[in-house]
């Protein structure tokens, strides 16, 4: 079961650098933007009347729930299975990825999207948790996260 979700977070991945890079008629531009200042993005488009329906859903729910399944890669690394290395991890991924849209010119690299993305990976990472601590759908077993038994000795 671990195999198949290598495979299907693998190709999400490409899927999401697709969308990232090319899709939506992005073209390199010898323009590069760079969003630095937090929640200006966020507050554009909560506060702009002008903003159809459409373009809050795909920027902000978008940036959020696209990243979600990212919260659920301590399925395939154990060392992920925490909160501090899947969120370092992530934002160091996130951060690079933002860069280099800034330096080809195929999109905005905002820091609003790293959080967007970040709050969404976290969710995905909370539901990962609720998950297997619940044991919804017999998760433990079907990815091997059952703890071992730890067996206590005495000396009597």
């Amino acid at each position: 079961m671990k195999r198949y979700f290598a495979v299907f977070i693998a190709l999400y991945s490409i899927v999401l650098l697709y969308m990232m890079f090319y899709a939506s008629g992005r073209e390199p531009s010898e323009i590069s933007y760079i969003q630095h200042q937090p929640f200006i993005t966020i507050q554009h488009f909560f506060n702009d009347n002008n903003i159809d329906n459409q373009a809050f859903i795909i920027n902000i729910f978008g940036n959020i729930f696209l990243f979600s399944p990212f919260g659920w890669l301590g399925l395939c690394i154990k060392k992920f299975n925490r909160f501090v290395h899947i969120s370092l991890f992530f934002l160091i991924a996130i951060s690079i990825i933002e860069s280099i849209q800034y330096m080809t010119g195929r999109g905005v690299a905002d820091v609003d999207d790293i959080f967007l993305n970040t709050i969404g990976m976290l969710f995905g990472f909370i539901l990962f948790k609720y998950a297997t601590w619940k044991n919804i759908a017999n998760i433990k077993f079907h990815f091997d996260l059952i703890e071992p038994k730890r067996h206590i000795s005495s000396t009597t």
